[in-house]
């Protein structure tokens, strides 16, 4: 059975969205294509850690999660059920099929006999923090296996499309728009079941294709398209690289920090 759930309110994943695109703040560079890599490289990294938080936390779909009819008992949604209750909103709907270990398709989700689900998850919302504002719109189409009977590990494979406008306002009050479009691919994302330590994927990439507009930049408006390739190793740091540049993403960042070390965007240090 499919279960459908239209113009949900998702406050956990708002919180999510806007603690990424929050945490990872970015400075003015003299460079208008350093500017667009800058922004490419901020969005793909605070998704990322989107991706985790999603894949990380509990599935939410019994107990006080998501009943076969798409309903909410108890008061709470569980995170790919809905949100993570942290409050904020972001308008969006859900598709959720469940099938056992031989390919059936169940009434309900069941925590041992359950082998797989495909979930559609789509997002739209705003984020606002300090000069900057961004518009998120964002679907997944995910299968998450491996959850059959007592599983240590789950796996996501699946892929999405993305559409993210960010606004800036430098030191001299100029406001500059970068709209960035395009595709994602989440392969074999190997996670450790909710409440193992560690809790950061074991393995799996997260590869990102955008295209990037700036307006009304120094030098105009210009177009970049750019490739991020994000790797994970079992810490809380993944390994990006994004138009050939190797950078660090901070898992674990805090809201209003830059999730990004080293290269030329990122912090240094903690």
């Amino acid at each position: 059975m499919t279960t459908k759930t239209r113009k949900l309110l998702l406050p956990g994943v708002a919180a999510v969205a806007v603690a990424a695109l929050g945490g990872c703040s970015d400075t003015a560079g003299p460079s208008l294509d350093d500017a667009l890599l800058r922004n490419a490289a901020l969005v793909a990294a605070d998704a990322a850690v989107e991706d985790v938080t999603l894949a990380t936390s509990p599935l939410g779909f019994g107990g006080q999660g998501v009943s076969a009819r798409g309903t909410a008992s108890g008061g709470r949604w569980g995170p790919l059920g809905g949100g993570m209750g942290f409050g904020g909103s972001f308008s969006g709907s859900r598709d959720v099929t469940f099938y056992d270990g031989d390919g059936n398709v169940q009434t309900a989700y069941d925590s041992l006999t359950t082998a797989s689900i495909h979930l559609v998850l789509e997002l739209s919302g705003d984020a606002n923090r300090d000069n900057w504002s961004a518009s998120i719109d964002r679907t997944r189409d995910m299968t998450i296996s491996g959850l059959e009977g007592h599983e240590t590990t789950r796996t996501f494979n699946g892929t999405g499309n993305e559409t993210v406008s960010r606004s800036r306002t430098d030191s001299t009050g100029t406001a500059s728009t970068f709209d960035m479009t395009g595709s994602f691919t989440i392969e074999n994302l190997v996670v450790p079941t909710p409440g193992s330590d560690p809790r950061w994927p074991l393995s799996g990439t997260i590869t990102r294709n955008m295209k990037v507009t700036v307006m009304n930049g120094p030098n105009g408006d210009q177009t970049k398209t750019v490739t991020a390739v994000i790797t994970f190793d079992g810490t809380s740091t993944a390994t990006a690289v994004i138009n050939g540049e190797t950078m660090q993403i901070d898992l674990s960042t805090r809201p209003g920090r830059n999730c990004i070390r080293g290269g030329r965007f990122g912090r240094q240090g903690g």
